[in-house]
């Protein structure tokens, strides 16, 4: 099969090779399914642990593998045990960490129906979006659905702030946000050139955080009435202006933590012990109740997150045909994510 291969840690020309020879996977146990993957979803976690910063996490990887979680696809060949897939059904979601053994960047992936996330793919959903669901969906979803624990009170009213709204998970964010919430509820942080796009995902209000003037008024005229922030950027700076702003039942949730961009640069011992530390703190003393986006709701996607894709309160994660580059040019996705200016999901198409 083809397949972009890790192959070495360092820039992405360097450790990205495309292989039209790679080895086909097999299933290895009743629960699995075989999956012709159509579009598979590119994440800043793996772009990190391809640059070499994350070598902590995942030392034990022999190269080269195949990375990527994020598919949508055909299911080839069912385990003997999976009873709600068959041969033929589109499916969509996302392969549980680690997935750097057999991902989805390659034409065939193997899921494990049990472990992984994986829904039959709405007819409404190109192949293309429902990739740029996955990991992204599922940490939105957890950031505000299962955190800021929407599910207690769904018919209550709640003021949202999205930070980093125009990235991947952020886009999710006020998705999810206006899902749950259909009238001036969600105002996204984002840059004025991206607010556009974040307007047209639902946000009822746009913060642009290059203008000082206006960043500032906002901190100050909002304090104390947020009931959930969504922060997919990380650092201390946001979380030391942002926190205030919440109600005093408000949640803080990160899915970044005290490190902006964590992973961006080289993380070792030392950083993992200082966000931990951080993160305790924030946990036993801050104001307000803080989270961390440490694992995903897996178990949840078929029965709940799927369903926002099914009734179109959610869409999809690509602002243009841009972000949609074919396999064998997938260093060019990479390169774009070590930008940090990524707009929506950027998702690989098979050939």
């Amino acid at each position: 099969m083809h397949a972009l291969q890790l192959v070495k840690y360092g820039s992405p020309a360097d450790a990205f090779l495309y292989n039209e020879q790679a080895q086909k996977p097999k299933l290895k146990s009743k629960n699995q399914v075989l999956v012709r993957v159509k579009a598979a979803g590119v994440n800043p976690v793996e772009a990190k642990v391809a640059s070499g910063n994350m070598n902590l996490a995942v030392s034990t990887m022999k190269l080269p593998i195949v990375l990527g979680a994020d598919f949508s696809g055909v299911i080839e060949k069912v385990g003997s045990a999976v009873k709600d897939f068959k041969e033929g059904d589109e499916v969509f979601g996302s392969l549980q960490l680690p997935m750097f053994l057999e991902g989805t960047f390659a034409q065939y992936t193997v899921v494990d129906t049990t472990k992984a996330s994986i829904a039959k793919k709405p007819a409404n959903l190109s192949f293309e979006q429902a990739a740029s669901a996955g990991i992204a969906a599922i940490t939105a979803y957890q950031g505000i659905i299962n955190f800021g624990k929407t599910y207690k009170k769904p018919d209550l009213h709640r003021k949202i702030l999205i930070v980093g709204a125009s990235g991947g998970v952020g886009s999710y964010g006020v998705q999810f946000g206006k899902a749950i919430n259909k009238e001036n509820s969600v105002v996204g942080i984002c840059s004025s050139s991206n607010a556009e796009f974040v307007r047209s995902l639902g946000a009822d209000r746009i913060v642009d955080y290059k203008d000082k003037a206006a960043y500032d008024a906002f901190t100050t005229e909002e304090k104390g009435t947020f009931d959930i922030i969504f922060d997919c950027v990380g650092g201390e700076e946001y979380f030391n202006q942002l926190d205030p702003l919440l109600k005093k039942s408000g949640v803080y949730s990160t899915a970044v933590g005290s490190m902006a961009h964590v992973g961006s640069e080289y993380v070792g011992i030392t950083q993992v012990v200082s966000m931990a530390a951080k993160l305790v703190y924030k946990k036993l003393f801050g104001s307000h109740g803080y989270y961390f986006i440490h694992s995903l709701p897996h178990g949840e996607f078929r029965d709940k997150i799927s369903k926002f894709f099914e009734s179109g309160a959610v869409h999809g994660g690509i602002t243009d045909d841009n972000n949609i580059i074919p396999l064998r040019e997938g260093v060019r996705a990479f390169e774009k994510l070590h930008t940090h200016r990524t707009v929506g999901k950027i998702v690989l198409q098979m050939d």
